[in-house]
């Protein structure tokens, strides 16, 4: 596999624009454009060509105008088109030596139908064509539950576990039984810092808002090979929204149970060649409290500001300029019980995040992008002694930088094959009094990439993707992850897959170097140098099928990982003397700098592990204002050496719902959505406590109420679910749902066509 990967590099390489201009002389032009219902223009829509003789796909996006065009050899084609929130539109096209224009595709207004993905192979694509296992919420699902945190809209998602802390306010996101550590989360393609690998391993996920983004794109299983470290579980793309008018303006204001206050504005523009979309959020919730009797608070208070700034500038056909900023700054404050009493405890973090994209059409049939990225994340805390005048115990601050280059290379290749490859170069830099060893003097790590992606149309019906990754880490040297999927077109409206990867993860930072010391809680997390890289190993085989109304899709998958790491518990030492004994027997530095009397937990390679399973999900619309869709995973999840079902997991899970509209009553929209968990175990690599299993309903509805005005509700939890523990003599909790809340809000919009 090596020789293949190294053989792909070098062919893109030598690749050459001159190769391109002669090939290029025996193409002929289609273009056309991409309108909606009434004629209207829908920029940034996305065409796909496939040619029905050889079954080789490629793409572009319409311009301001809703204008596309291809050169391509003489042939039939099949040219779709597809945008949120619309249908997808084809039509069969002959094109001759003199080209072919004037194709016009019109697209209807869609709910829930969603056609593009993007992250599945790093190229615009539909989604039924991809070899992995790709899910998608829209634009729709995202406004049309009323939600303003990412972690509840992925919470509602078969095959995804959204799990809260104890403390109710950080996020973390399984997928197919693998952990947030192990899977990566972007934002329009870029990486996002927020102490990813200090703070329990995870980017929380409360801190991502709902309002900026198109659409969520969720890649599920071993995606190291296209995306590097940290993708082994899979990677959680969030894509941002797009100017669709030539100014659009927005304003929504909402309010509901447990004091929370939510207040957005957005504006948008496509002026000539400059397209440009803005945004500004203010969002607040009070602490609530599930165990009153105690001076905790379940889940801290919050206020938090989101921003978002994107420009782009299109100076001819092939060379486009984008620039994104993207920011947040949060304080949680909540009440715990410490080490001297009770004590109130406030945290402000912060996050900025700024990437600059280069597109460039080479030639008509290479393309490339080269991308820079910084992102800054700021945390200081402070504990107060409650009833000491104001005294302050402890502070902490917690610093992260990241910086990134890559660049990336596609071209088409004679009429069967579409060639990627391209290089990374990743810096990470922690730093942090009480967080990371070597306090503000901080830690780091380098890695440089190389990747090469190779799609080839062995067949119209069939296609062969071929693929993998050269990793180099500062501390683990160079490392091979090969991937390699099949797609088969058994008919127009069916699609089988297989997909076959491996995954490569470097320990993080915080594994490496954390040094915690809960002033809290009595417990304290150590880093350990010495830790093994994790592997995985991911298969999946499934298919999907579409009827004019109904939409199937299933897939079995297997993870293998092994030299899982995890905090592990070692002991709690009480004197010097057990402390030299915990230090010498996991040969850990005394620069450490480990405290007595607490619990002891350190990081290890304890486990090699495998979760298995089945995915399926149906979609049926009953007609054109009611679609009824349902999804079931069934998950084993386990340790190899001990056979014992993997803690924090759910053997089945699924969800239904119903979204109508009536057009009748003036554009009202419902839906009811429920969740169903299973038991699960709570702790403990031998789940030895067994949590119940559990049902979240939630009910949505919004009615326009005069032009560009809409009302919404939503009531969330609607048959209060809470943990069942609450109910005890001593009331406890191991999940922090709140019980029912509700919320009312108000939506304004205004634009230019």
């Amino acid at each position: 596999m090596k020789v293949i990967l190294c053989k792909g590099l070098a062919m893109l390489a030598m690749l050459s624009p001159a190769c391109a201009a002669a090939a290029a002389q025996s193409r002929a032009t289609l273009d056309g454009r991409v309108v909606d219902s009434s004629g209207g223009a829908l920029p940034g829509a996305d065409v796909f060509v496939r040619n029905l003789a050889t079954g080789l796909e490629t793409s572009a996006r319409a311009d301001a105008g809703g204008a596309f065009a291809f050169a391509l050899h003489p042939g039939r084609y099949r040219v779709s088109a597809a945008r949120p929130e619309f249908a997808t539109a084809s039509e069969t096209v002959e094109l001759t030596a003199a080209g072919a224009g004037g194709v016009t595709l019109r697209l209807a207004p869609a709910a829930l139908t969603q056609s593009v993905v993007v992250s599945g192979s790093r190229e615009r694509q539909l989604i039924e064509n991809s070899v992995a296992k790709v899910d998608m919420i829209s634009r729709a699902q995202l406004r049309d539950t009323g939600y303003e945190r990412v972690s509840d809209i992925l919470a509602e998602e078969p095959g995804i576990i959204v799990r809260s802390g104890s403390s109710g306010s950080r996020s973390e996101t399984q997928i197919q039984g693998i952990d947030s550590r192990q899977s990566l989360i972007l934002l329009d393609g870029y990486p996002l810092v927020g102490a990813r690998g200090v703070k329990r391993g995870i980017l929380n996920m409360d801190r991502q808002s709902t309002n900026r983004l198109d659409r969520v794109e969720i890649v599920k299983g071993a995606s190291s090979a296209l995306y590097g470290s940290d993708a082994i579980g899979g990677v959680i793309n969030m894509i941002t929204r797009e100017p669709r008018r030539r100014f659009d303006a927005n304003l929504t204001t909402a309010a509901g149970s447990l004091g929370t206050f939510d207040a957005r504005g957005d504006a948008g523009f496509l002026l000539n060649r400059w397209a440009g979309f803005f945004g500004i959020e203010r969002h607040k919730r009070n602490p609530y409290d599930l165990t009153p009797a105690t001076v905790d608070s379940t889940a801290a208070g919050f206020r938090r500001y989101d921003y978002l700034g994107k420009l782009s500038r299109d100076f001819s056909e092939n060379l486009k300029l984008s620039f994104l900023a993207n920011a947040f700054d949060n304080r949680d404050r909540g009440n715990f019980i410490g080490e001297l009493g009770p004590t109130t405890t406030t945290t402000n973090d912060s996050a900025q995040n700024y990437g600059v994209t280069l597109n460039a059409g080479l030639t008509p049939l290479t393309q490339l992008q080269a991308r820079a990225y910084y992102g800054k994340y700021d945390e200081g805390s402070a504990i107060d002694l409650l009833g000491r005048g104001g005294l302050i115990d402890e502070t902490a601050n917690l610093n992260e930088r990241l910086y990134r280059l890559e660049s990336g290379l596609s071209r088409i290749v004679g009429s069967r094959q579409l060639l990627q490859g391209g290089f990374e170069w990743t810096q990470n830099e922690y730093r942090g009094f009480n967080r990371v060893v070597g306090d503000n003097a901080g830690q780091q790590i380098r890695m440089g990439d190389a990747w090469f992606n190779d799609r080839i149309q062995a067949h119209p019906r069939l296609s062969l993707t071929l693929g993998g990754r050269l990793n180099n880490h500062s501390l683990y040297g160079t490392n091979l992850v090969p991937r390699a999927g099949l797609l088969f077109r058994a008919a127009e409206n069916l699609r089988l897959r297989a997909n076959w990867g491996q995954g490569f993860r470097a320990p993080d930072l915080g594994q490496l170097y954390f040094r915690f010391l809960n002033p809290t809680n009595f417990y304290q997390v150590i880093g350990n140098p010495h830790l093994a890289p994790e592997t995985s190993t991911t298969v999946q085989v499934g298919f999907d099928y579409r009827l004019k109304r109904v939409r199937f899709g299933s897939t079995y998958f297997r993870n293998d990982i092994k030299n899982l790491i995890q905090a592990d518990f070692v002991g709690r030492p009480s004197t010097p003397e057990q402390l030299r004994g915990l230090l010498r027997a996991f040969d850990i530095d005394s620069s450490f700098n480990p405290g007595l009397n607490r619990l002891f937990f350190l990081y290890r390679n304890i486990e090699n592990v495998y979760t298995t399973g089945l995915e399926a999900k149906v979609e049926v619309n009953l007609t054109r204002n009611l679609i009824v869709s349902s999804g079931y995973t069934y998950l084993d999840a386990r340790d190899k050496q001990t056979s014992a079902f993997l803690s924090q997991r759910h053997r089945h899970n699924g969800n239904f719902r119903v979204w109508w509209s009536a057009d009748r009553w003036g554009g009202l929209r419902v839906n009811f959505r429920g969740t169903y968990f299973s038991k699960w175990p709570i702790a403990g690599r031998a789940g030895s406590f067994i949590g119940d299993g559990y049902q979240i309903w939630d009910w949505y509805a919004a009615k326009p109420i005069a032009a560009g005005t809409e009302l919404y509700a939503s009531v969330d939890n609607l048959f209060d679910s809470t943990d069942s523990n609450l109910t005890g003599d001593r009331p406890t909790f191991f999940r922090a749902d709140p019980g029912r809340t509700f919320r009312i809000g108000l939506r304004w919009s205004f634009g230019v066509e």
